[in-house]
């Protein structure tokens, strides 16, 4: 009975030290996923969340860990490729690692891109037709929405990034219907409030505009300038107030994870 209490604190002890893994552990344990970034201060949530993407990847190589490795990737090539260029006045060693980080950084993203290339992940379809306007993985990633493949509110986003300058009715139901596909408690994507609030301005449905804009501004995300859809309301005879409660209802309705598109 002694040992089995002890194998069982042992097992314990080894699953919330391997929750708990650190940047540091992962650079002991695995240094090839470090050394070939940058070593200073520059760029500092980018390079951690690469390592721990980096040894995520490694660990477990599936569609969805490359797909947000290029992500991340891409991410730290753009904030690396920045701080490169910026002399190190005392330290030029430290400006040399930045080159070293950003050249790593575009390898990765060619090799991952070139392992890539024929899968039929819908986020890695959309990642090739959105980077490199592959016309073949656009097309697959549209018979991937035929096929009801795309039901998660990011890949409702990147339908959008298709269909926003071809099909604005439909763009406001993908956006719609993202919002549908949170779970309750949700950290929703801003964008898709600020998406909403522009593609409504566009109609001059200044009502749903003034809604969404509320939403985009209580995200936090953007600074959303209110006072010209207030004017274009009293203009319409429309009460910003009620709008403001509906508004109050729809966060309220999205905590919950049952959200259904508001009418006015």
């Amino acid at each position: 009975m002694k040992y089995l209490l002890l194998l069982l604190t042992a097992l314990l002890l080894s699953a919330c030290s391997e929750g708990e893994l650190t940047l540091r552990a992962v650079c002991d344990k695995e240094p090839g996923l470090c050394t070939d970034l940058n070593d200073d201060s520059h760029c500092n949530f980018q390079r951690r969340d690469l390592i721990m993407q980096r040894f995520e990847e490694k660990r477990l190589p599936s569609d969805k860990n490359k797909y947000q490795l290029l992500l991340d990737f891409e991410k730290y090539s753009k904030c690396i490729e920045l701080a490169a260029g910026i002399e190190h006045i005392k330290l030029k060693e430290k400006t040399s690692t930045r080159m070293v980080g950003y050249l790593t950084s575009l390898r990765e993203i060619k090799r991952l891109s070139n392992e890539t290339v024929s899968s039929d992940d819908p986020h890695l379809l959309y990642y090739h037709w959105s980077r490199n306007k592959s016309d073949s993985h656009l097309q697959r990633f549209l018979l991937a929405e035929q096929n009801n493949e795309l039901e998660t509110p990011q890949l409702q986003m990147a339908l959008v990034s298709y269909y926003s300058k071809r099909d604005r009715e439909k763009s406001i139901q993908l956006l719609h219907h993202a919002l549908s596909l949170y779970p309750p408690n949700p950290k929703v994507d801003p964008e898709i409030y600020a998406s909403l609030t522009s593609m409504f301005y566009k109609k001059k449905d200044y009502a749903s505009s003034y809604h969404w804009a509320l939403l985009a501004q209580k995200s936090g995300a953007f600074n959303v300038e209110l006072q010209e859809l207030k004017i274009y309301l009293e203009q319409a005879q429309l009460d910003h107030k009620k709008i403001k409660e509906t508004a109050e209802h729809t966060l309220a309705q999205l905590q919950l994870g049952h959200f259904t598109p508001p009418k006015f």
